[in-house]
């Protein structure tokens, strides 16, 4: 019936500027159907950070769970959302906690020119250099206050070549066993600084790296909380929930209904994101 396509992000500056390739004037000639796209510009006309979008999801989601409830994703970027036990939507937090898997895939390029560490087989064999993870640890994004938002700009190659410079006499196997528990450290410090939450909590992780044995094995030594899991029933994965956000952003759109998180991306107002093109 539709179409929704979130495009490829080349550019994004915290607030100021976001940039998505795909052109949906193609797809709409191909498939004679709508097509809804451009959903992160408003938020910034709205004075907005422009990121991130799940919480919106995430929200419909969790939001009569009757706990408190932290959805993670594991992205390039990670970010996390999170429903108090209330449900209600002005009481969502949400935003970006620095990198998620970018640094670690990253450096694997760099070093094995492999895509990804897969199933940990590289960093399983490294041990974690505690002056790498201080020095990677003052980045100040990570400390900044929500709302807030990153890209893969920000945390990427010339990001990784600056530190592999100074630290060139690590190992390569502790220096990506290090990136890994750095994306992992770094959440565990802003669920303490930024949410108030309960160790009672639930917390619900998805995105290409809830498929990393050894991020989530640190993960679930760092933070302290009743139950962490993988998202994974028979309606959702790890592996679709994002393609369900881009399905639900676009359904709501074409029928008018707001889709932003004013208490997440800071947006003034309430509002419809997305454009129809047809």
């Amino acid at each position: 019936d539709l179409i929704s396509i979130h495009g490829q992000t080349i550019h994004h500056i915290d607030g100021q500027i976001t940039k998505q390739i795909g052109n949906p004037k193609y797809l709409n000639i191909f498939f004679q159907v709508p097509v809804i796209y451009e959903f992160r510009k408003k938020d910034i006309e709205l004075n907005g950070k422009g990121a991130p979008l799940v919480p919106f999801l995430d929200w419909l989601l969790y939001k009569n769970n009757n706990e408190d409830t932290i959805a993670l994703n594991l992205g390039g970027i990670s970010n996390l959302t999170y429903i108090p036990t209330t449900g209600h939507r002005n009481k969502v937090l949400g935003f970006d906690t620095g990198p998620g898997m970018s640094l670690i895939d990253e450096y694997v390029k760099l070093t094995w020119n492999n895509d990804m560490d897969y199933d940990a087989k590289h960093s399983i064999n490294g041990k974690i250099n505690h002056n790498l993870l201080d020095e990677l640890l003052k980045e100040k994004f990570i400390t900044q206050n929500p709302p807030k938002s990153t890209s893969r700009e920000d945390f990427e190659k010339l990001f990784l070549i600056e530190k592999i410079e100074k630290f060139q006499k690590i190992s390569y196997n502790d220096f990506i066993r290090t990136l890994v528990n750095f994306t992992a450290i770094t959440i565990k410090i802003n669920i303490d600084m930024f949410l108030n939450v309960s160790k009672d909590c639930r917390l619900i992780i998805s995105g290409g790296g809830a498929n990393h044995p050894l991020l989530i094995e640190d993960l679930k030594k760092n933070i302290k909380i009743k139950s962490l899991e993988i998202l994974n029933n028979e309606n959702l994965n790890v592996n679709s929930k994002e393609s369900l956000l881009m399905a639900v952003l676009g359904y709501s759109c074409y029928h008018n209904i707001p889709n932003n998180m004013i208490s997440v991306t800071g947006a003034k107002e309430l509002a419809v994101y997305g454009e129809i093109y047809e």
